[in-house]
Formats: C-alpha cells, structure tokens, sequence
C-alpha cells in the first residue's frame, strides 16, 4: 500500500468535530482522494490546490495535518508548519486540527497550547509537533519541516507572498521528502506567485469555473466547488448569494471571485449597491417604535451625519450638516454638485451648524426633534469621545452605543449586513436626494478575501470629495438594527448620556 493509499486510510478513520455531519467518520471524497494521490506521489515535494471558499480546504488541509502528527506522513521530531495570513488565519486549520484529535487530546497523547501569541500540538511518544506561524519569512529562520501548508496564499501581504515562499521552499528543503501544500482561491493576477505556483508546481489541481461559464447555473457551481453535492449548506449558501448577485450586479464580482473561484484582484471597488436596487427599495412607510441611530462625524472638510432606522417597518432616514464657511454654493462649486446641497437644505435634509466645523450638539438636537429618542446608537470609534459628550449636551436619552472600526473586520460585517437588509426587503429609505447621492457616491473596496469595507479617501482609485457620509451613517445604523441578537461593543456608563 502506497503513502496517499495509507494516509486516505488514516484521514478515514478521524472524526468530523463540528457542522452538520459531526461525529461522523471523515468521508474522503473523489476531488480529495484525487489530490491525496498527487500531492503524496513519489518525487513530488511541491503541490497547490485551489477551489472555492467554503468547498472543504481547511478540513482537508487539517486532516493532512493531523496524518504528520501521528500517522503515515509522521516522522519522530518531525515540524509541521501552518503559514498563513496572519496567527489567527492559521488558527482555523489549528481549531479543525484539534477537533479532529479531541479523543487522543483528552486520552494524554498530545500536549496543547492555544492562546492569542501560540498555537501548538506536541505528540508526547514522539516529540512531533504542529505550529501556526504568520507570513513573516523572519519567522522560519531554522525551522525544517518535514510538512508545510501554506493557507490562503491569495490574502498574504502581497509585497511580502515571493519573499516567503522562497523561505518555505528553502526550509523544506532542509529534510528528505519533505513537502510544500500551498492552498487556497485563485489570484486574478497571473503572475501571483501562487498562480505561477498552480502552473508549475510539481502536482496541481484546480478547481474553478471558465470565463465562458453561467455564474447562476449550478454545473459551473460543481466546477468550482467539487463538494457541493455533499454538502447542502454549502449549496444553500451559494443560492442564496448568487439570487443576491443576479439582483445586484455590485455584488458579482466577490461571487464570481469567491464562489466561482474566478480571482480577486488586491483592491477592487465596486458601487456599495446598484442604483437599480436603490430606485426599488425606496417608499414611504410608518415609523414604528424606537430607531436605531447610525454616526458618521467628519470633520470641517466633510459633513457629519446622523441616520435613523427603524427595524420593525424598514423606515430609513438621514440628517446631515455641513458648517457654515464655506457657504453651501461655494462647496456645491467645489465638489462639483453644483446646486445639490442647496436643495438638500431647502428639503430639510441638510443643516448648518457652527462656523467652520460642524456642531455636533445641535445636529444631535436636530436628530432628536426629528427622529426621537433612539433605542441604540452605532457609530465609528473615531471621535467616538465628542460624540459622547455632544449627544449628553443635546439631552438624547439614553441608549446603548456600539463603537464600529471601519476596516475590514467591522466594516465588512457592516457592508454585508446593510446589503443583506436591503435586497431582501428590510430597508425602506425615504426619498431623500441627500441619501440617494450619497449612495451614487458610495464605493466599496475588497481585500483578496473578498470582504469588503466603504472606500475612504482615494482608496481603491476613490475621489476625495466623493460624499458618501450620509450613506456610511447609513450603513451603520442597519447593520446594528439587524444583529438583533449582537450586543452592542461597547456601551458608556448611564452619566455620559443624560435623560
């Protein structure tokens, strides 16, 4: 019996930990077995292997993981390396790797170490051991693995991905028969070094769909994603973006990228919704109970931004100020929207307040009369210590305040959620010229992973002086409205809001 024969045996007989199929025996399915074969050939020490998110990467990589530990691949003081992104990347395959050997974990046979700073398994008869490591090539100096898996190749720093590669290629080659796993989503750039990898390594196998094919047909969902037909979340998932998708046309370049895997490239922006969505989803319906505030305070440069939801009816609306210098027509001359903000003042849906910044308390006060109290606020932790102290002197009661980062781990989860909201229906703006140019100006930037954040600034090509304030309240504001069982980040003691 050959090594990839012996270790299919061995990855057969763990257990799956978690999902929907948990305490099962491990099923190795045909994609899998096909690249146990390749990857476990005699003479191969390099092999890559890409298909769609979701489709059973990580499962599979920590299955090989554990073979390295105490089965065919393992070797007495044997190194496996996790390298990826970042520790807590890694640590993804580290946790699958740990359900996988609860059983010999709880038995005694392993000795564990989990924490934020190092994630470690030691086999106690043979002194083998796995460790997660970020993409730093600082940090393999003297290791020599008799395994290496590179994860997620596609979300590496992207000046950094040749530089470690070549450290992990040079520590391989320190053991006999050592080998390299790089695994992961195609790159959209060609000449990434795990493109050149899945062309040159010495096994590969790739799993995507061709530019020709239907993004919405289910054979080229199969083509991508070679477990679908055993994994029925999985396809329920995919549906349910790719009805997303085919409604907003914003949204099909993350799906055809992660879903299909079709590529990324590092930075790519697109519209935060379709304009068509936006013309739809617009009505008028009744406020019901209390809304949920959303911030957005710029500072003289730019507006700031109060946005009201209403989880109950969908209702969405939006106050902003600008400040008083320079006039509303020069900033008009100036943005190049001529006599937009003038009109947004003549409709009640832009203030002025103070002289060359905005004043944060009276567009609260504003807020308040407007909108009433709300029953939670969000807002960006910039400022976040003004905005405190500005809602106390404007008397908003109080309410629980979620504190938001804008980068990709808040604000993704934000962007999702508000799109989310809004093409199933939960979201009702009112007509509002302020809110619908806000969101023709709205864009979103992707990180290689293919979450994506609103553009600031010249992000991802973006212009300066796009005005997308009122939408980023917005955005906020529906997303805490719809984690209706998310507790707020961070809330601030009752004295800092007065009743």
């Amino acid at each position: 019996m050959n090594l990839a024969d012996r270790t299919r045996r061995y990855v057969r007989g763990l257990v799956i930990g978690q999902g929907r199929r948990a305490g099962e025996p491990f099923a190795v399915l045909r994609w899998q077995a096909r690249f146990l074969r390749g990857a476990l050939a005699d003479g191969v020490s390099e092999s890559a292997l890409t298909l769609a998110r979701g489709g059973g990467k990580s499962t599979l990589t920590a299955a090989i993981a554990c073979a390295a530990l105490d089965g065919p691949l393992a070797a007495p003081a044997g190194e496996v390396l996790i390298v990826a992104s970042s520790h807590e990347q890694g640590r993804i395959v580290f946790r699958h790797v740990l359900r996988f050997l609860a059983p010999k974990i709880a038995a005694g046979a392993f000795r564990v170490q989990d924490s934020v700073n190092k994630a470690e398994i030691v086999h106690k008869a043979s002194e083998a051991r796995l460790t997660v490591k970020g993409s730093d090539p600082r940090r393999l100096h003297g290791a020599a693995p008799v395994l290496t898996i590179g994860d997620e190749l596609a979300q590496w720093p992207a000046p950094r991905v040749a530089e470690m590669l070549a450290a992990l290629r040079t520590a391989a080659g320190k053991i006999p028969n050592s080998r390299l796993l790089l695994i992961g989503t195609r790159p959209a750039d060609d000449s990434h070094p795990f493109a050149i990898a899945l062309r040159e390594a010495d096994y590969s196998q790739a799993h995507a769909a061709r530019p020709g094919d239907s993004p919405f047909a289910r054979s080229t969902w199969r083509r991508s994603n070679p477990s679908l037909d055993h994994m029925p979340d999985l396809e329920l998932a995919i549906r349910r973006e790719a009805k997303a998708a085919r409604r907003d046309s914003s949204l099909l370049p993350s799906f055809k990228a992660l879903r299909l895997n079709m590529g990324v490239s590092d930075v790519e922006t697109a519209t935060l919704l379709d304009a068509s969505t936006w013309q739809r989803i617009e009505g008028d319906v009744p406020r019901a109970g209390r809304p949920v505030w959303g911030l957005d305070l710029g500072t003289s440069a730019a507006q700031s931004a109060v946005a009201a939801f209403w989880p109950a009816t969908g209702r969405l609306e939006v106050l902003a100020a600008f400040p008083w210098e320079p006039s509303l027509a020069e900033r008009g001359l100036r943005d190049g929207v001529g006599p937009l903000y003038q009109l947004c003042a003549d409709r009640g849906e832009l203030l002025r307040c103070g002289r060359r910044a905005v004043e944060l308390e009276g567009l609260f006060r504003h807020a308040l009369a407007k909108f009433g109290a709300p029953a939670a606020i969000a807002a960006d932790r910039w400022r976040d210590a003004e905005a405190y102290d500005a809602l106390n002197a404007a008397h908003v009661p109080f309410a629980p305040f979620a504190v938001r980062g804008q980068g990709y781990k808040d604000g993704g989860e934000d962007v999702r959620a508000f799109r989310r909201a809004c093409l199933e229906g939960k979201v009702r703006p009112v007509e509002s010229l302020l809110l619908r140019h806000a969101m023709s100006e709205a864009r979103v930037v992707m990180d290689p992973a293919g979450n994506a954040k609103l553009a600031k600034n010249s992000e991802g090509g973006r212009r300066l002086r796009a005005r997308d304030d009122a939408a980023a309240a917005a955005i906020v504001a529906v997303a805490l409205g719809s984690r209706t069982d998310t507790r707020p980040a961070r809330r601030p003691l009752r004295s800092a809001i007065v009743g």
